[in-house]
């Protein structure tokens, strides 16, 4: 796949439209955007208002995840677009994302099998931020009903980067594995490793917003674990009676605890 890193830059503001020019090498493209409306008029006629017109839906993608106040004459980002169209079914959370890393090429696609006999990494986090305690449950699973189950506190804090923290540990402990699934309910896991890690590796971790992204140590660590490999990404809806994940939240959950920590 390739990527593309471009530049916009917020220039004036007229009639409800901000007007935003686009960079890529040497060309420029004006283009007239409403966060209000979602509207996009492209002001020029060139080869780059062509690129950006066949890829509308990423361009679309990063304004309107921009915050309201992320809109203003001055803003400047860059960002990243790809020349791989839309997929339907690539923001299905039912299919499995299959990432085929094995040539560091960053290979991304959908389907609803799993492939057998791969290990399995079950994974969850917990953060209780009454009593900022935290913590995170793994389930192995390198051979039909064989399991191994490790609990791990942590000081960290956040839902997000204690889910991201676990899969972390459990690609450690599988570093010597060149395939495997990670069963996880947490979408900024899947989405992070799938989505938005190639394009941060080339902005330089930069959001929409113009802010540098958040855990961006430990998503450079992701990124070393799975180079090489190929992984299997399947999301579980938590508290749905699926066996492995709500061992993992049970555990994960216990490491909060009052008593977890006056015992350790």
């Amino acid at each position: 796949m390739n990527y593309h890193l471009l530049t916009m830059d917020i220039v004036d503001y007229q009639g409800n439209f901000f007007i935003i020019e686009i960079t890529l090498d040497d060309e420029l493209s004006r283009i007239q955007f409403s966060p209000d409306k979602k509207a996009i008029f492209y002001m020029d006629k060139n080869n780059l208002s062509s690129f950006l017109q066949v890829r509308e839906f990423q361009l679309r993608k990063i304004l309107h995840n921009k915050r309201p106040e992320s809109f203003y004459k001055g803003f400047s980002l860059k960002f990243v677009l790809t020349d791989s169209l839309p997929d339907p079914q690539f923001y299905d959370r039912t299919k499995i994302t299959l990432l085929d890393n094995r040539n560091n090429k960053h290979l991304v696609t959908k389907r609803d099998k799993k492939t057998e006999g791969i290990p399995e990494l079950f994974t969850d986090g917990s953060f209780n931020h009454q009593k900022q305690t935290g913590g995170f449950a793994l389930l192995i699973k390198e051979k039909p009903s064989e399991y191994k189950t490790l609990q791990v506190p942590t000081k960290r804090k956040g839902n997000n980067l204690i889910e991201l923290l676990a899969v972390i540990k459990g690609l450690e402990y599988l570093k010597d594995k060149p395939a495997l699934r990670i069963v996880t309910d947490s979408q900024y896991v899947i989405k992070g490793i799938s989505e938005w890690l190639p394009v941060w590796k080339i902005n330089d971790f930069y959001t929409a917003n113009g802010t540098r992204a958040k855990n961006i140590t430990d998503w450079k660590k992701i990124d070393r674990l799975i180079a090489g490999k190929y992984i299997e990404l399947e999301w579980v809806k938590s508290h749905t009676d699926h066996f492995e994940n709500t061992l993992c939240d049970l555990k994960a959950k216990s490491l909060t605890k009052d008593n977890y920590h006056e015992k350790n």
